[in-house]
């Protein structure tokens, strides 16, 4: 048996959860770069929406910011050997905003719906592994899988395995009605979502985390344009800005009356090649453009310089991350027109790159153009609004009828666990539109270690299987490995407990003025 969560490990978590120190409450505003688009986490694709359901809804187990499991809902957890079933002690004492009790049945009832494809849930895919959820003690469930799956834990941790009120699920059996009546666990309630305009919610008094929440209120506040949030931050209409644009770091940092939240983040920024494409089949054109973008400039040119270049595959805040050492991709001009040359294009070749049409994201596609320029690969930039990408990129049918050719776009690895950072874009089986794999990339011994990492609970095989899968990963470059920017929130100097989680997600649950 594999026990993840000793009981002083434990202990010494919930410790730290009950932790209070005296502040006086206060309503908080903050101002974020768009819209929700509702309030059922298991039907939510986007990492702001699940940003403010977090004070609503809370899960059997979260994350540190560390991105390391803590139990929330859930106390600990057995597994088998074979990572096929998991059985679950719960919280007691935990009750619903509405006052229905949390217990194992509300347990069976959440994962069994997030399970069920006939709910058309866009979660669906992560948890469709679980074969049943049976409730074994008023607070405990076993949980029993249809495949081997050792990433199970990680993946109850992911922002869409909250657990609804029974009760609110049974009133609202469909899907829009129930995301404009959201009702957890959480310190906080929902009042009003004003589509455009703002959200808000209002402490939860029966919440179980005694002397929390530190704050009456919360109104969240869309605002797209990056000046406007700042202008807003400064003049006291908002205590806090998700996330801060790099551009404007400055500004905030010359206020004494503002401060930084900077966390290390997972989103994983990458360039995509096609390797159906004649040019991209070839793995020393794909490891010369690894070696012809200076990622410290990257950095510097996109995200004010505050991350960390690309060392492997996995971010470095992802479970089982191991640095490379070989081929190492340090900038190396030479070394990229060398290996283009063996290839047979001592010219280069001309080739377009998608990407969405994010200021962020057509500033730096710009700098890799003019980095690539230099090896004599001509890149025509082609950045798209977000519904024509989705459409052009994720939505085609079969491989060779793909007119992608490189992407420019980033991917956060939500559930913490190497799985998820490989599997989605890299295995044979994820190929778009299974998944994410737009690269079209397919190693039978990368599917293997991504495989066998799966069939156990055990962490020094898992760890073993990874290892390998990002040896072979990083010197066969299905991809350009670029890095992960940090993550930035502006706040004032006088609030603490506000910050963003590695995977983009914002925690403002311990929010608190001093």
């Amino acid at each position: 048996m594999h026990s993840m969560l000793n009981r002083k490990t434990l202990l010494a978590a919930s410790l730290a959860v009950c932790f209070t120190t005296s502040a006086f409450a206060k309503d908080l505003s903050i101002s974020m770069y768009a819209d929700v688009t509702g309030f059922d986490p298991h039907d939510t694709t986007d990492t702001l929406s699940y940003s403010v359901q977090t004070g609503i809804f809370q899960r059997l187990f979260e994350f540190d910011n560390q991105m390391k499991v803590i139990p929330v809902l859930a106390t600990d957890y057995t597994s088998n050997e074979t990572a096929t079933e998991f059985t679950l002690n719960l919280r007691q004492g935990v009750t619903f905003q509405d006052g229905t009790p949390f217990n194992a049945e509300a347990v069976k009832i959440n994962l069994e719906r997030l399970a069920n494809p006939a709910n058309h849930l866009k979660r669906n895919s992560l948890f469709s592994m679980i074969q049943s959820v049976e409730v074994t003690a008023p607070y405990q469930v076993k949980i029993t899988l249809n495949k081997p799956f050792g990433a199970m834990i990680n993946t109850l941790a992911h922002p869409s395995a909250v657990m609804h009120s029974p009760a609110s699920l049974k009133a609202y059996p469909n899907e829009a009605d129930l995301s404009v009546h959201p009702v957890g666990t959480g310190p906080f309630k929902f009042v009003e979502w004003q589509q455009g305009k703002d959200v808000k919610l209002v402490k939860y008094d029966n919440y179980w985390q005694k002397g929390w929440p530190k704050v009456d209120a919360i109104t969240f506040y869309p605002t797209p344009e990056d000046s406007t949030q700042v202008a807003k931050l400064k003049s006291g209409a908002v205590q806090a800005v998700y996330p801060l644009p790099s551009d404007l770091v400055e500004t905030v940092k010359s206020d004494p009356k503002l401060d930084i939240q900077r966390d290390a983040g997972i989103y994983l920024y990458y360039i995509a090649f096609n390797t159906q494409i004649k040019e991209f089949k070839d793995v020393r054109v794909r490891q010369a453009i690894n070696y012809a973008i200076d990622r410290n400039l990257w950095l510097k040119v996109g995200f004010a310089g505050l991350g960390s270049p690309s060392t492997s595959p996995l971010p470095q805040n992802v479970q089982f991350y191991q640095k490379q050492a070989e081929p190492d991709y340090s900038y190396n001009i030479a070394k990229a027109k060398a290996l283009l040359k063996e290839a047979g294009y001592p010219d280069g070749f001309e080739v377009e790159m998608w990407s969405s049409n994010k200021t962020d994201r057509i500033r730096t596609g710009q700098f890799i153009k003019q980095q690539l320029g230099l090896i004599g690969i001509r890149v025509k930039q082609v950045p798209m609004d977000a519904g024509s990408l989705t459409q052009r990129l994720w939505s085609t049918p079969k491989a060779e009828d793909a007119k992608v050719q490189m992407y420019y776009g980033a991917w956060s690895t939500s559930t913490g666990d190497a799985d998820w950072a490989l599997r989605p874009l890299f295995a044979t089986e994820s190929w778009i539109p299974k998944a994410y794999n737009v690269s079209y990339y397919s190693n039978k011994a990368v599917d293997a270690d991504i495989t066998a990492a799966l069939q156990t609970a055990d962490m020094t095989k898992r760890k073993a299987a990874y290892d390998d899968a990002q040896k072979l990963l990083w010197a066969d470059a299905p991809v350009a490995f670029l890095g992960s920017p940090d993550n930035l929130v502006g706040k004032t100097r006088d609030l603490s407990g506000v910050f963003m989680l590695a995977d983009g997600t914002l925690l403002f649950n311990q929010a608190q003025f001093k």
